[in-house]
Formats: structure tokens, sequence, C-alpha cells
């Protein structure tokens, strides 16, 4: 249609041409009759020419729709804003028609948007709807003028924050409500693997380089115990050890196959420094590779004679692990205000008794041993003055010891190879006060070592082990012997240190 109406523009110009000669070229019709026979030429040859010459390209119609998009547009066009012109009513009631994230940013357009999408009454409307959702009715008394008036009296934006407030903490009051179960053998929450896996969450290592360089990926296994989890990182090619600067441990939420598109959320759980050597702990090897404990529970498996990282593992104790895996970000950990129910004034020579000790031992695969004891005695250290020991087991007394039934070995799997590292696995320890509450909390891999002094106990004579753990917050040390006509170990001694003032992170 477009093209028809300029052939029909052309076709008209060319006609007034011909009908008005004067108006268009500036010679008139003598001239042109004269010029022929001026030059010597015949009309004949005029005809000749005017047929062979090219005809004349079409002019260009600006009110064609044919029109290129490509071509800049006039700056009086560029320039002008159709919004200033509209009422602010209108512009309200394009708004109405958008919901809660579009509208908070389109107030970052300009300064007459962001007032107007603080307009109470859009907000309350997106609460009431957002409250209709979860069964929520507003009373029948109310009629609408005086909902509006009531709504306007507030200051601007309330709704807006009270709606954000409402959408964020919804989730969080779901989850936080079921782990307010415990469970009276542990002293954790009841739910904890429920509510990890109801939130979809999953455990990200970052490994980052010299020069700036990371890698991420995600966790390929996860063992679940009774106080603890165990996360295992082997799928994937891994860098050498001495190219790694630090690792990152973040807890994910949700799952990308939902929406790809949208950015998740990462909470950060730990770091460890990897280039420094003496947070290096040697606590086991096999014929393929050895294992190297660093802290917050992160222990790396490297191939043997070339030093590239075979697999990460870490281990995560369930005290407040939801929290630390969900409320973090990207670069800070959830650090919540700590309450400590550690009795501090406590004298040289006195017991406090109360408290219970959960120790358990165990891999990526099973359970080793599980021990309870209640209650024990807190007393102050004569030795070192900023710590409370707890005894749980003590060699010289009669009682019964615990009996390891397991081997203790550390498992480990690496694509399509597999191996068993001996005499080294994992420990949770949880230590409660007589209301059930956490005082002291570790999981961590440990080493079964020599002991250089053997501990006098009257009922067991054999070769003595010892698991040693040294944190910032305490320290433990649990002593084995060996029966060899039994093929068993047996826990004889068992010394917890707690620091009464924790060291600043």
């Amino acid at each position: 249609m477009a093209t028809g109406r300029g052939q029909f523009l052309l076709s008209l110009r060319q006609g007034l041409e011909r009908i008005q000669p004067g108006r268009h070229g500036g010679n008139s019709g003598r001239n042109q009759k004269e010029k022929p026979a001026r030059d010597g030429r015949s009309s004949r040859s005029i005809c000749r020419d005017e047929r062979t010459k090219p005809p004349p390209p079409p002019p260009q119609v600006v009110c064609c729709s044919a029109q290129s998009w490509s071509q800049p547009l006039p700056s009086s066009l560029c320039g002008e804003n159709y919004f200033k012109s509209l009422p602010p009513e209108i512009i309200l009631k394009i708004f109405s028609y958008l919901d809660a994230a579009s509208l908070f940013c389109v107030g970052f357009v300009n300064r007459q948007f962001r007032d107007l999408a603080d307009d109470n009454m859009m907000w309350y409307e997106l609460y009431s709807y957002e409250m209709g959702r979860r069964k929520w009715r507003p009373r029948l008394c109310e009629t609408p003028d005086s909902v509006s008036a009531d709504v306007q009296d507030v200051p601007a934006a309330v709704w807006k924050r009270l709606l954000f407030r409402k959408m964020g903490c919804h989730s969080d009051a779901v989850w936080k409500k079921e782990l307010r179960h415990v469970n009276l053998s542990t002293g954790m929450p009841q739910q904890t693997e429920q509510v990890l896996r109801s939130l979809r969450v999953v455990w990200e290592i970052t490994l980052i380089y010299r020069r700036g360089k990371q890698s991420m990926s995600e966790h390929s296994q996860a063992f679940f115990s009774d106080s603890s989890v165990t996360v295992c990182w082997s799928d994937g090619v891994f860098p050498k050890i001495h190219n790694v600067i630090s690792m990152q441990l973040h807890g994910v939420l949700g799952s990308p196959t939902t929406t790809p598109a949208k950015p998740r959320w990462r909470s950060l759980i730990c770091k460890t420094l990897v280039r420094r050597v003496d947070k290096w702990r040697h606590i086991g090897t096999d014929r393929l590779v050895k294992l190297f404990q660093f802290d917050e529970g992160i222990t790396v498996g490297v191939w043997r004679g070339t030093w590239v990282i075979a697999f990460i593992m870490a281990t995560l104790h369930f005290h407040r692990l939801v929290e630390r895996s969900v409320l973090g970000s990207l670069f800070c950990p959830y650090r919540p205000e700590e309450i400590s129910f550690l009795q501090t004034d406590v004298l040289p020579g006195i017991s406090v008794p109360g408290y219970t000790v959960l120790v358990q031992l165990h891999n990526s695969v099973r359970r080793i041993m599980q021990c309870r004891y209640s209650p024990v005695l807190c007393t102050r250290d004569d030795l070192h003055s900023e710590f409370v020991q707890l005894r749980p087991v003590k060699s010289r007394t009669s009682q019964k010891r615990t009996p390891i039934l397991g081997k203790i070995s550390f498992p480990w799997k690496a694509g399509e190879l597999h191996g068993d590292v001996k005499d080294c696995c994992m420990m949770t320890v949880s230590v409660l006060d007589a209301a059930q509450r956490p005082v002291w909390c570790i999981s961590s891999s440990v080493s079964l070592v020599l002991g250089r002094s053997n501990v006098v106990c009257e009922t067991y004579d054999g070769e003595q082990f010892v698991l040693w753990y040294n944190g910032p917050d305490g320290k433990l040390k649990m002593t084995l012997v060996w029966m060899q006509d039994l093929e068993m170990y047996f826990l004889i001694n068992l010394h917890i240190w707690i620091r009464v003032e924790k060291e600043d992170a």
C-alpha cells in the first residue's frame, strides 16, 4: 500500500510538471522548442535519447511507513518526554498493573516515578493480595472509602516495607518453626535434614587461584548422621593444591532446574587459606592419595606424586547449620549473637555438674562409634586458667569402657577410583548444658596416632593410640587401647578443654 501511494505521488508530480513547466526547471516552452533547432538535432534523435535515458529515482516520501528504522530519529522527537505531559492519575493507573518487584524497580527511573511508586494505596492492594493467598480476609464491616482513607493517612512507603518484610520472612518463619523440635538424644534440631532438603540447599566449594581466577563446583554426595553432615566434591577436574590460594564454602539456596535465569542466593559458611603451609595437617595416606586437614572441618585428598586435588570433603555440624547455609551473604557468614551457656565462674577445686557430652566417630559411609555421657562435672583447669575441663571418661575409674566395634578408616571415591585410608576418620562432638543447650560443638577429621606416654589402666593392657583435636575454642584428647586378642579398640580416656572467652575470628 505504501508503494502504491509513492507511485501515485510520482505520477502526479510528473503530470504537474508537464502542465506547468514554468514552475519546475525555470525555462519557458519557447526555449524548449527553439533548442532542438538551434542545436541542429532532429526530434527523432531527441526521442531516441529520451528512451535510452535511465528513469529518475523515485522521491523519498516522508509519510511512507516503509522507511528504514535504522535511520536516526529527529532530535526533536528524541528529546521529547511524553510522560511529562501525562497526568499523575494516568501514570498511577499504569503502575497499578505492575507486580511488587516491577513497581519497586520503576521507582529508580526518576524522581516523579519514585514519588508515584510509593503510593500507599497500590502497595496496600499488593499487601492484601499477598495476605489473601495465605487465607487472610479483611473485615466485612470496612468500606472501600474508609480503607482508602486509613491507608493514605500513614506515611509513604509504609505498606511497601511491610509487604517486603512479610514476603521475605514468611519462608524463614516456616523452617524456623520446624527447627524448634529438638532431638533429646543429640540436643540438635530434629528436622535439620528435612528442612535442608525442603529448601533444596546445596553446598558449593569455590577454589580461588592466583590472579583472581575462580572455579566453583557443587557437592556430589552428602552423608547425614545424627549430628552432622559430610559433604563431598569429587566430580570434575581440580588443579594442583599449590596453585590454590583459598577455598570458600557456600550454602546455595534453591535448585538451578526450576529457574535457571534467576541467580541463586549464596551464603558464605567458611573461608580457608590454603597457601599457608602451616595450615596443612597431614592425617593419612594410602596407595593413591594423601589426606590433609584444614580449618572448619575441610579435608582435601591429593594424588600422590602429582599433588593434584582428587576430592574435597567437609564435615558440618548441625548446630545452626540451616542458618549458616541460608542467612549469610556472598562475602559475610552468618554470625548470630553468641550466648554462652558455659559457667565461667567456676572456682579452682569446685566441680559443677549437669553437662552432657556426645561423641560420634564416623566417615562418609557408616557410623563407627556413638556414646553419650551424662552428667559430667566441669572444673577449672589448674594449669591453664583460660579453659574449663570436662572428664567424661577417666582411666583410673572402674566404670565400663566403651568398645569401638567398627573399623577406623576414611573411605573416599574420585571418579572411577576409590580407596580407604586407615587410622583416620571424622569426629563430631556436642557438649550440652543442664537445659540441653549447645555449649561447644565441633565436627572435624582426626587421625589415630600412637601414644607417646601410656595412660595407666588396670583393666586394659595394650597398645594405646590418641585422637587429638585442637581448635580456637577448645581442645579434645581421646585415648584408645588396642586389644590384640579381641581385635577391637576401647575408649579409656576422654578429656575436653573449652575456652572461657572465645577468640575473635
